[in-house]
Parts: structure tokens; sequence; C-alpha cells
């Protein structure tokens, strides 16, 4: 019984330091120019020592087979303030000014980042003693919106060296795309038609297509497309931009 009351209160303890600030929003599209090129964050702490809070911007690349990659995106924004200690139960707001280019033809993708670092010396909440330190790390999503909005994907299919088939999805247009229960139909030119499994799919589904990205699942070559010398994609997802 002792042994649960103290796992109980340590999944507590997590759980209250876990939860010691909230950041919103975590979405948010920017314009190139104007008064929505300018955006507040609201970080509020809803513990009772206070935080010490670093927001940061980075740009945002996803590669082919949906591995992230970010890149200091700071010459494109302005960040005020952009280091902060939060009191206990207080709110801070943070404007986020986007600086960048303000012709955009095709979107821009980053990352605001606000990131719990550790109290200065000197400034640290004595009374909580505490033995673990949790550093929480909010990865919100920004865009800047181009001028027109294109939503436009292609698809292409290759056979890889190892005798199976190479599926790319690309976006081709100026806005990103989710892939929302996506679909995949092939067909040969043998009359043959083929419908990737869930699992198939899976790498793709759901992924967000960054403008001028592609994704890309591999599958075994279905027999019913194997006398086929050419195969051609058809992709559906349900998403759309302006929604």
């Amino acid at each position: 019984m002792r042994r649960v009351f103290a796992s109980l209160l340590f999944l507590l303890f997590i759980s209250s330091v876990l939860m010691a600030y909230q950041l919103s929003p975590l979405n948010v599209t920017y314009a190139p120019s104007g008064a929505d090129s300018a955006k507040v964050y609201t970080i509020t702490n809803d513990s009772d020592s206070p935080v010490a809070i670093e927001v940061r911007a980075e740009q945002r690349i996803i590669d082919i087979d949906g591995n992230e990659v970010n890149q200091d995106g700071s010459a494109y924004f302005s960040i005020q303030p952009s280091r902060m200690i939060i009191p206990g139960n207080t709110t801070q707001l943070v404007r986020v000014q986007y600086r960048g280019p303000q012709t955009v033809t095709s979107e821009m993708s980053f990352r605001i980042i606000s990131e719990q670092i550790p109290m200065p010396q000197g400034a640290q909440d004595q009374e909580a003693g505490q033995m673990i330190s949790f550093l929480f790390v909010y990865s919100t999503s920004a865009y800047v919106r181009p001028s027109r909005v294109i939503e436009s994907v292609s698809e292409s299919v290759e056979h890889t060296d190892d005798g199976k088939l190479e599926i790319v999805i690309e976006n081709t247009g100026s806005v990103h795309q989710v892939l929302n229960n996506m679909k995949i139909t092939l067909t040969g030119d043998n009359g043959a038609v083929y419908t990737l499994t869930d699992e198939e799919v899976e790498p793709l589904s759901g992924q967000n297509l960054l403008t001028n990205s592609k994704l890309r699942t591999v599958i075994d070559l279905p027999s019913s497309l194997e006398g086929a010398s050419a195969i051609s994609a058809d992709a559906t997802y349900d998403f759309s931009y302006s929604n």
C-alpha cells in the first residue's frame, strides 16, 4: 500500500511539473505584410513557481521520408520578448512579427518554439527543492500565406533496383496539404488496377506535405501489375486549405 501511495504521489508530481505552462495558439498563418503579419501568443504559467521561457523561430523542412529538419528562422521573425521569467499563476503575452520577404509566391513553413529553460542562478525557487527537473517544449506550426492559393499534387511511380515500386507524392501547389485518409490506386498499361492497402499507404497517410516537398512509400510489386511496362498512380485524400 505504501508503494502504491508513493507511486501515486510521484505521478502527481510529474503531472504538475509537466503542466507547468501552456502556450497558445498552436497553429497560425501570417500574412507577408500588414496587420496579419504580427500575432500574439499567450504563455500561461499554471504552476506556483516561476518558469524561464525562451521563444524562437525555426524554418521547417520535411524530407522525402517524412523526417522533419528545422533550421534557424530568426532572420524571418521578430519576437518580443524572446526570453522571460513568468511568475507562478500569471500570463505573459509574446508578440511575433514576420519580417521576411513581402512577396511570397509559395507558402513558407516555420515552427514557433517555446522552450522552458533552467532558471537563472539566484532566481530559482528554493522552496521547490525538486529532485527531478522537466523542461517542457511547445513546437507550434506557423505558415506565411502566399499571394495565390494553389492546391495541387502530382503522383509518380518508379521501379526500384530490388524490384519494388516507389510511389512519390509531390506538392506542386503553393500551400501545404495534409494527406488525411490517403488512398492510392495504381493502373498498369496491361489494364490491371491495384489499390494500396492501409499498411502500404501508412507512411503517407496523415502526413503534412509542405510546398516544394515530396513524400514516398515503397511497396512490393503487386502480382497483377507484374506484366505492366508502365504504371500510373492516382492519389486522393481529405483536405482543403480553404477550410
